[in-house]
């Protein structure tokens, strides 16, 4: 087995499409493993913690505390704080998931569903974009001409696979 061509093919993938492409397959895998209901959690997750996110600093409470955040990087801990948080009250909320655990299109599809959304809003979240900022490529693809679209067919297509 030659690795010099293995590890040549995967030098030549842009990184961006290595990372997106390796979060679909552990979304799908765990997908087929389990269903789909942690992607049709986080899926619901995102929307509402950029919501949450944006109007934080208005907030009378704690608007002190996120003026705390104000590093590129701090933001992006808040972010994922809030989202952990949004994460568990969106599971706790008990929307009816079943047992659709094991069909693998259906898996496949959700995640790449997810990754699509995961990178959408990514994109449009400047403390992640500082982090890691996507390519010109991802960012013209998922980026705002586009993001109506992907945001659209990831979540029919995730409504797709929670009815099929």
């Amino acid at each position: 087995m030659n690795i010099d061509a293995i590890t040549g093919v995967f030098s030549s993938i842009p990184k961006d499409w290595l990372i997106l492409g390796i979060f679909a397959l552990f979304a799908s895998f765990d997908a087929v493993h389990s269903g789909a209901r942690r992607i049709c959690i986080l899926a619901l997750s995102l929307p509402a913690t950029v919501f949450l996110i944006n109007s934080l600093p208005d907030s009378a409470v704690l608007g002190s505390i996120a003026g705390q955040f104000s590093t590129p990087v701090l933001g992006a801990v808040l972010f994922f704080i809030v989202l952990v948080i949004m994460y568990v009250i969106v599971g706790r909320i008990g929307i009816a998931f079943g047992g659709e655990a094991g069909q693998t299109l259906q898996a496949a599809l959700a995640g790449v569903a997810l990754s699509a959304l995961v990178v959408t809003f990514w994109i449009q979240i400047p403390p992640l974009d500082y982090i890691w900022h996507f390519g010109t490529q991802v960012q013209s693809i998922f980026g705002e001409s586009h993001r109506f679209l992907w945001l659209l067919g990831s979540y029919a297509t995730i409504a797709f696979v929670r009815n099929g």
